[in-house]
Formats: C-alpha cells, structure tokens, sequence
C-alpha cells in the first residue's frame, strides 16, 4: 500500500486523531500505520519496502520515530481521547493496567477491554535501567494520569479495573479509593489476612470440600498495613489437570463467582498485547532509543484503534453482511468463534482495501459484544 493509494477515512480518521500534529507528520503517520496493517510487522525496512523508495522510505520512518517534537504522551493522551469518544455514554466500561516488554524496553498500558479483547489506550514507556526502585511510583503516577483524563468520559461509578498481582500493594489501593475506582485485583497467597481474630496467609485458608469458591467476607488485609477488603477464592484446574486459585481482593461487596468472572476481563489486555506483538508484529521492532520505541508502539496502538472501529462497523453488527465477511477468514463453528476481532479485520482489509469505508470516528463500540458463529 503505497502513499497514493493511502484510504481516505484512514486519512481523515487520524488527521481527527491527531489534531495537533503538521499535517507532514499526520501523512507520514497515516502512510505507516497503513504499512503496519498491511505487512504485520515491526520492522523498519519491512515496512519501507511498501512504499516506491525504500531508501527514502526508511529515512523518513526513523524522522518520525526520532521527532523530539513528537511526544510520546502526547500520542498517549490523544489516542486515549479518541477511544473514550467512542465509549456508548451509558453501562460499565472495564479497564485494565499491565506491564509488557521486549528486552529491557517496558511498556505500562492501560487499556480499554472491548469485548474479548483489550485496547491499549494510555501508556507509558521505561528503559529497564530508570525502573529499579521507582517501579510502584510509576504505576501510581499512570494510574493517576490516565483517570484524570478517563473521568472526563466515563462517570467514576461506571468503570471496573482489574490488574494482575503485581499491582496489589497499599498505596495502589488507598488511591483507587480515592480516586473511587472500584477494582478487582488478584493478591499474593503469602499476604496475611485477619479471619476470627487471627492473622493467617492466604494460602493457608481451604476450601470446603469440593467448593470451588469462597467467601471470606470483609476483612482486614496485610498485617503490615491493615486495610478493610471484601476478599475472596476461587479456583479451577487448569489444562493438566493441576489447581489454579486465584485470590481476589475488591473495595466493592462482590460475591466468589461474581468476583471471578470480572477479574476474568484481565485476560483481555494479554489478548491485546498478542494482537500487538504477533498479528501486527511489534515484537519484530528493534529500536534502542526508549522514545522513538514508544512512537512506534503509538503506531501500532492506532493501528488497533483503526481495525477495531471498522469490526465494530462489518462484523459486530451482526446481519447477513457481517456473516458473509467474517466467513470469509473464519471456518464454520457451532460455538462461538475463537478468531480475534483484529485478526479477522486485517484478513478482511487485505484482501479487499475499499472495507476501509467503514472506518468513521462516529462508530460506537460495543464493549460486550463478541465475533458469533459463521455456520
């Protein structure tokens, strides 16, 4: 795909994205994000080879991704607006935080969970030499961050985090709870909790039989810092047969069951992350200056962003059009389909480049919805 045959919603989509950067840098953006979509990877000269001049090509892609006039959260910021526009304005919108990271480069995204998949839509990025010691610090800052910009969308009450157990700690708790977050976060076992007056590890506590949920009410948690939690078990066997339990901590009277299956959205962000790394080809990336790194990730959050907006528009809409694409890259199931959202569309806007027509900022996505069945 080459600059003159560059889509024209895709132009307008990002040109509205980003607003505030010269339109020689929306174009070279726009031209990129196009290559990433169409060659599913990160790398630099793979991604010049699509364009008339590679050599002029590849010159131009490391003048965008060495800009300093670029900033890295100023594509955050702008790109966690534009999705949070299309947010319906009424039901539960989940978030989760999480860390990934390709050598000693890391990534803290926060990202939207639209049906069985997650966004990233606000992220920052670290060298592993600037981490030692500040980690904790960053998240907090993020978090804090990404909210104050989230809350200008999405009314407090209406949103869920769930984060995985690296996060549990009590300034992260005493913080959503100011900011009133209500969360969902998995705990360490080895963490004390105060049940009939005692202080006992989690992963000394059982379950009843053959339960495979308990509740252990609200309760304080962490004998170094007690804090009131409604805490619970859950656990379930994994594919080789061996026990899974997780401990989950809210600052909402959330049963077993119904803590679980939120907590269960968390998932989504790793799907995301795989979306980003393999069906588009960021692990491929190889870049050793952290901020042009981290304007490369923002191409390839946009590129989600973009093939997300148009399967919400072809394919969860249901009908008997959606049903006719999605048969084209999906086999027939009497379940539901296991094929993800992003890598349906990508097959889709390959094979035929005018479905980009659907793309539109106007498009609402819905957060529950899932691919169904082709049969």
């Amino acid at each position: 795909m080459t600059t003159t045959s560059l889509p024209t919603r895709l132009v307008d989509y990002i040109n509205e994205l980003l607003p505030w950067a010269h339109g020689h840098q929306r174009k070279a953006i726009t031209t990129f994000v196009a290559a990433i979509i169409d060659q599913q990877t990160g790398c630099q000269a793979a991604l010049a080879r699509t364009q008339g001049n590679q050599e002029a090509a590849v010159k131009r892609l490391s003048r965008l991704l060495h800009n300093e006039r670029l900033k890295p959260k100023d594509f955050a910021e702008w790109l966690c607006r534009r999705a949070l526009r299309q947010v319906p304005r009424t039901g539960r919108v989940r978030f989760t935080i999480d860390w990934t990271s390709e050598d000693h480069q890391h990534l803290l995204v926060v990202s939207l969970v639209v049906g069985r998949r997650a966004v990233p839509i606000f992220w920052r990025a670290y060298d592993q030499t600037v981490l030692k010691g500040r980690m904790k610090r960053y998240e907090l800052a993020v978090i804090k961050r990404a909210f104050k910009l989230i809350f200008q969308y999405v009314a407090p009450p209406r949103v869920r985090l769930t984060a995985d157990r690296g996060f549990a700690d009590a300034a992260l708790f005493a913080l959503l709870d100011t900011l009133g977050i209500r969360y969902i976060i998995r705990v360490k076992g080895s963490v004390k909790v105060e049940l009939d007056g005692q202080w006992s590890k989690l992963n000394t506590l059982r379950f009843v039989g053959n339960a495979r949920r308990r509740n252990l009410g609200h309760i304080r948690y962490c004998e170094s810092s007690p804090q009131c939690l409604w805490i619970t078990l859950s656990r379930a066997r994994d594919k080789k047969g061996h026990w899974g339990i997780w401990y989950l901590v809210s600052n909402r009277p959330l049963r077993a069951q119904q803590m679980a299956m939120e907590y269960g959205h968390r998932f989504c962000c790793e799907e995301g992350f795989r979306d980003a790394k393999w069906y588009l080809g960021f692990a491929q990336a190889r870049i050793k200056a952290i901020h042009a790194w981290a304007r490369l990730f923002a191409l390839f959050a946009i590129a989600l962003l973009v093939l997300t907006s148009v399967g919400m528009r072809l394919l969860l809409r249901r009908g008997p059009q959606a049903r006719r694409l999605l048969r084209r890259v999906a086999s027939r199931r009497r379940d539901r389909c296991e094929l993800s959202l992003i890598a349906a569309v990508i097959a889709l806007v390959q094979q035929d480049g005018s479905l980009f027509a659907a793309l539109s900022t106007r498009t609402k996505f819905n957060l529950e919805a899932t691919l169904s069945n082709v049969s």
